[in-house]
């Protein structure tokens, strides 16, 4: 490892909560790294302004050390909402001191810093599922798309301005083709993930030809002969071709990138902002669950609105329902619908006998909460 980062002061680190927030944390850990029956997903629920950041932190702290002597590299993932929210919390979640604590990335940029991932003992990782996980149908952003046609470049051994006039979206073409020029001057693209993603791209085709539709290529291909030359006005049907082109690419590119990292612990913050992303249907959700059940990792979810207590008529008109909505995270945290099932099960029998308190015995209602 060329790069040997500090192991945490847990002790030091747990001294600076209060009681209640060092008790959260030790339970917490006994739970995802201990207990015999330990759980590999753990939801912390309080009011704001109670530290749920400092408990994670906490929690951090005490995994790093419990990982340390057990595997070579550890990997810690913080996924927010928003850009704005992690750098609020990013600072409060440092447990080793050091400056160059977090790698903030989208996951379609690990090929450029991946490298340094593989050579540091301890990983932090923070990104937004908005820019990591959702995107298909998006151009994303100029640096992803400049790395793109490099990995192209090596997969399809494209060449020529027609590529760089498909991939360029909407910058200006100057501005691109700079932008394509200093990206590979200033950074260096992990082999090993170039070559993965070459590969995802051959099966991506191979499949695509066995059921009778267009491949990637054959689509890309496609673009170039329309984007032969600049134009200053795109014709409608075209654009949106390449848009969907360029995120079903960036698409491919994550799923490959996630297989790069090997996370130990996940923390969720503020989780009820993507919930979508925990059962959808989409793509997308495919791609975090993907992730969030990879074979090691530990999930902390944390949120003071995990779920609403009162839908009103107007919200379940909108298809809103906080009962149902309450019953998505328990299937989440359990992650098995038989035992989502079951305890749907109890609490319609609780509230049938909390309806009933007042013509007859409690003995019902202590065996259904036992």
């Amino acid at each position: 490892m060329n790069s040997t980062p500090t192991r945490p002061d847990v002790d030091a680190i747990l001294r600076g909560l209060k009681d209640f927030q060092r008790d959260t944390v030790e339970y917490v850990y006994q739970r995802l790294f201990r207990d015999a029956d330990r759980q590999r997903r753990f939801l912390i629920a309080d009011e704001v302004g109670l530290g749920k950041t400092l408990v994670a932190r906490g929690l951090i702290a005490k995994a790093i050390d419990h990982l340390w002597e057990k595997v070579e590299r550890i990997d810690v993932i913080y996924i927010c909402s928003n850009a704005g929210i992690a750098r609020q919390n990013i600072n409060r979640l440092n447990v080793t001191g050091e400056a160059n604590f977090e790698i903030a990335s989208r996951i379609t940029l690990l090929p450029v810093t991946i490298r340094d991932l593989k050579h540091r003992k301890l990983n932090f990782i923070s990104f937004t599922p908005g820019t990591s996980f959702d995107l298909k149908s998006s151009l994303g952003q100029m640096d992803e798309r400049a790395l793109i046609y490099w990995l192209l470049t090596r997969a399809w051994k494209i060449r020529g301005k027609a590529p760089l006039n498909v991939l360029q979206g909407n910058a200006e073409a100057d501005n691109f083709r700079w932008r394509v020029q200093r990206f590979e001057q200033e950074h260096e693209i992990d082999e090993s993930l170039a070559d993965e993603f070459a590969r995802s791209l051959r099966l991506h085709d191979d499949s695509a030809a066995k059921e009778g539709r267009e491949g990637l290529r054959f689509r890309f291909d496609k673009l170039c002969d329309q984007f032969g030359r600049i134009r200053q006005s795109i014709p409608w049907e075209e654009a949106c071709a390449r848009r969907e082109l360029v995120g079903e690419l960036r698409e491919l590119l994550a799923t490959t990138c996630l297989t790069a990292l090997e996370p130990d612990l996940v923390i969720l913050d503020e989780f009820q902002r993507f919930r979508h992303l925990l059962d959808g249907t989409d793509q997308a959700s495919g791609l975090a669950r993907d992730f969030f059940e990879h074979p090691e990792v530990r999930l902390l979810l944390l949120s003071a609105t995990p779920y609403k207590m009162l839908t009103l008529q107007s919200e379940r008109d909108d298809g809103e329902d906080h009962y149902e909505d309450f019953l998505r995270t328990v299937k989440f945290l359990q992650n098995d619908a038989r035992t989502t099932e079951r305890f749907k099960v109890l609490l319609a029998e609780y509230r049938r006998e909390l309806l009933r308190l007042g013509n007859g015995g409690t003995d019902e209602l202590r065996r259904i909460g036992r």
